[in-house]
């Protein structure tokens, strides 16, 4: 008589790999819905015991809490672009904290190449104007917190051009003043229109690029994007 598999041996050799074939990023919620389609039960702690498992073995990936992945690998950003100016201002300002990405740090994943760069620095509200006035003693086209006119005005990409912005409450964690790829996505999506960096068409297609490329946090991502009030119209991450 043929054995009948087991809850966790369907699960784990069908309906994981089902989702991960559909969608890069997928909830815990999925695959509840996945296994009550199936019609299949599993208290909850039982399968957080086998989501572990699935983790363990390479099935799935962690994507952060209740969320999981195909991807193996962390997507990354270059941070060689911000190299000068981090230089720059930890130098004059040995304790200030701040972060920084670039726009050309996703030219990996952008339809067409950014030849002119604008690097966004977050900092303390009350300390812009000084680091952005010790920018333009270096040779930087520095800007401290320019409203959307302003930006249309005076903004232009460069190679040492730099808009200076508050830091944002609880925002992602970066490294070595490098603002996380969390951090960088979330608030291109907001910067794109205000600043004329790009399209916001184009700012999705890089979102959506990066979500299909490698590994991201999704919930710092949400989180983010809700702190900034900025929707992520990506399907890929509303299972």
């Amino acid at each position: 008589m043929r054995r009948k598999p087991a809850v966790s041996e369907i699960l784990l050799t069908r309906i994981l790999p089902e989702l991960k074939s559909k969608t890069p990023y997928f909830s815990i919620k999925a695959v509840k819905r996945a296994l009550m389609e199936a019609n299949l039960a599993l208290a909850d702690e039982t399968l957080r015991e086998y989501m572990s498992e699935a983790m363990a073995t390479g099935i799935v990936q962690d994507a952060g809490r209740g969320w999981y992945s195909r991807h193996e690998e962390p997507v990354r950003l270059d941070p060689k672009p911000l190299a000068k100016i981090i230089r720059i201002v930890e130098k004059a300002f040995p304790l200030l904290d701040f972060c920084c990405w670039s726009t050309v740090q996703f030219n990996l994943f952008a339809q067409h190449l950014i030849a002119q760069p604008t690097i966004l620095l977050y900092a303390e509200s009350d300390a812009l104007e000084s680091v952005a006035e010790r920018l333009r003693e270096a040779g930087w086209s520095a800007w401290a917190n320019p409203n959307q006119k302003e930006a249309e005005k005076l903004v232009r990409p460069g190679e040492k051009s730099v808009v200076l912005r508050p830091a944002i409450s609880k925002q992602p964690e970066g490294a070595n003043h490098v603002a996380s790829i969390e951090k960088a996505l979330v608030d291109l999506m907001v910067e794109a229109p205000k600043l004329q960096l790009m399209d916001p068409a184009e700012a999705q297609r890089i979102l959506d690029t990066c979500l299909h490329s490698g590994l991201l946090q999704l919930p710092v991502l949400i989180t983010y994007s809700e702190r900034r009030a900025q929707q992520i119209a990506s399907t890929q991450i509303t299972n």
